[in-house]
This record gives structure tokens, sequence and C-alpha cells, in this order.
């Protein structure tokens, strides 16, 4: 399995349609936090926040697989 950074999970939720707000609101992470780690800017977040990210990126592959 490939593993993504929170870069690529971030990159991946906004390729799918989604805003820095609506990933913000889905996961608890603040908005400034996606955009962080989206420029690249914050490269080592918690734990919660990757998770989170994985959570969200499942949730959104599960509702294209239905």
């Amino acid at each position: 399995m490939i593993e993504l950074t929170p870069k690529d999970m971030v990159q991946s939720l906004i390729d799918a349609g989604y805003t820095q707000s609506q990933i913000a609101e889905a996961t608890g992470v603040a908005q400034s936090s996606i955009c962080r780690l989206l420029t690249g800017v914050h490269t080592d977040p918690r734990i919660s926040t990757v998770r989170a990210l994985e959570h969200m990126l499942r949730t959104v592959g599960e509702s294209k697989k239905a």
C-alpha cells in the first residue's frame, strides 16, 4: 500500500472537490493547519491530524465506490 504524506492527503481531498474549509470542518483540523500542510510549511503534524485526514480520505473513497 502506498502511504501518502499529510500534504498528499490534503491535495487528494482538494482534487476530489473539497475546499480547505470543508476539509477543516469535516476533520476538526483548523483551516490554517490545512493550509500549512498543503503549502509544505507544516511538515510534522500531530498524529490526530493525520488520523483525521486518513479517516476523511477513507470516507470519500468509500462514497465514490457506492
